[in-house]
């Protein structure tokens, strides 16, 4: 059995992706040093959490599934070298009994609970556009982060988000000096200072790991994540449940298409950053009281606030722009997978009719408001147009009028003479009309 398990249970948009990339990449080399990264796949770590939370979605889920949480702790018992590591973000979530239980099938183990935290300011739009993956309908500008209370549904919000509670949690049946806080660094010299704090929150003295890796689960610019918004207000069957929208609006229209097309800052409302400021104060304040062993500034976790629009302020030329590009990389993905599986398009026709209906979702959703505008423009024009037909036809019915009694008043009663009417019409259209 080993000696230490390092379990790094959160909190979500706090590098945990990064650090988890660095775990992977070095697998190999960090075994050859004595800790084990736990878990074979990432998939088993996320339901190992959904086991320990108790997540009612887990019943859904194949056996392999629902035994995870056990094969993990399997793992850590069986593992002869000096340490482990076990890295998923929303551990963060699981309540105070959840911990007792979870921790309890590690007997006989030195547990040491690690938790990465960032900026709460910055930590509100990331947690926004989470929820947006997963067709999240509400405005920023009108959210805010689930409360503690929300239990397994607050998975982005301040049950998880915020580093006190989790600690408060996690950290219940532990030393304080085995509760590890590791802050995001502000301003850092170099992109690696947040491994260096992770590593030495859980004792890794490995030399030559790898640590330039592939950044993944990059943010969305603002006008991509307000466009995003707008066609998770679209989209009906059959992207609807977790594992559809995360297939498409996750993996394929926001990380495969989105994240590239727009780079712009995400702002916080007034009411919202407020909260983080006071959340983020109160944070700091119960975590230095806790004695908890830090690693890094806990002053990184108060909450700043950058000068950037919301995304209700994106206008309809920039979402439309940002549209039009999403189409066409979301045709050229298309054509990509037909050319990959060496078919005709047919094999892709359910694929491709699901990305016809989003791209047409996207189209009326963004260009509604100019066309309305233009359609509206051009029905007044018409009106107009009307009306002047109508006072034309009106003239001319007066002219015809006036030619007939004209005429009876020209011509002697009961004249047939035709070329004395000719001339007399004549001689009154000259001089009159």
């Amino acid at each position: 059995m080993t000696q230490r398990l390092f379990l790094h249970v959160g909190a979500p948009k706090s590098g945990t992706t990064y650090v988890q990339q660095v775990l992977e990449v070095n697998r190999s080399r960090l075994a050859s040093g004595g800790v084990l990264v736990v878990g074979e796949r990432h998939l088993d770590r996320i339901h190992a959490a959904m086991v320990v939370r108790q997540d009612p979605r887990v019943d859904q889920l194949p056996e392999a599934a629902r035994t995870s949480w056990r094969r993990l702790v399997d793992q850590v018992i069986a593992w002869r070298g000096d340490s482990a590591v076990l890295s998923y973000e929303l551990f963060a979530g699981a309540s105070a009994d959840q911990v007792e239980t979870a921790l309890a099938d590690l007997a006989g183990i030195e547990v040491h609970v690690v938790i990465t935290t960032r900026d709460l300011g910055a930590a509100v739009p990331s947690a926004w556009q989470e929820r947006l993956k997963f067709a999240l309908t509400t405005p920023l500008e009108r959210w805010k982060p689930r409360p503690e209370s929300a239990g397994a549904r607050a998975e982005w919000g301040w049950r998880t988000m915020d580093p006190a509670g989790v600690a408060a949690r996690w950290g219940a049946g532990l030393l304080p000096e085995r509760v590890h806080i590791v802050t995001v660094p502000r301003g850092a010299a170099d992109d690696h200072e947040l491994w260096r704090r992770f590593a030495a929150a859980c004792g890794i003295d490995v030399p030559g790991l790898q640590l330039d890796v592939e950044r993944v689960n990059a943010s969305l610019g603002l006008v991509a994540a307000e466009l995003l918004r707008r066609v998770n207000e679209q989209v009906r069957e059959p992207i609807t449940g977790n594992r559809e929208q995360a297939r498409w609006l996750r993996d394929t229209l926001a990380h495969g298409v989105l994240v590239d097309l727009d780079r712009e800052p995400i702002g916080l409302t007034d009411r919202q950053f407020a909260d983080a400021t006071s959340r983020s104060t109160e944070a700091v304040t119960a975590l230095r009281e806790a004695g908890y062993t830090v690693h890094g500034d806990l002053d990184d976790i108060l909450a700043t606030r950058r000068d950037a629009r919301t995304p209700g302020q994106a206008t309809d030329t920039e979402l439309l722009a940002v549209a039009v590009g999403a189409i066409v990389r979301l045709l050229e993905l298309v054509r990509e997978s037909t050319l990959r599986s060496g078919a005709s398009a047919s094999p892709l026709a359910e694929e491709g009719s699901r990305l016809s209906a989003l791209g047409k979702g996207v189209v009326r959703r963004v260009t509604a408001p100019r066309v309305d505008s233009r359609t509206e423009g051009l029905r007044e024009r018409v009106a107009e147009l009307e009306a002047e037909v109508a006072r034309s036809r009106a003239l001319h019915l007066r002219v015809a009028e006036l030619t007939d009694v004209v005429t009876e008043l020209l011509l002697p009663p009961r004249s047939t003479d035709g070329r004395v009417a000719a001339k007399a019409l004549n001689t009154y259209r000259n001089e009159s009309l």
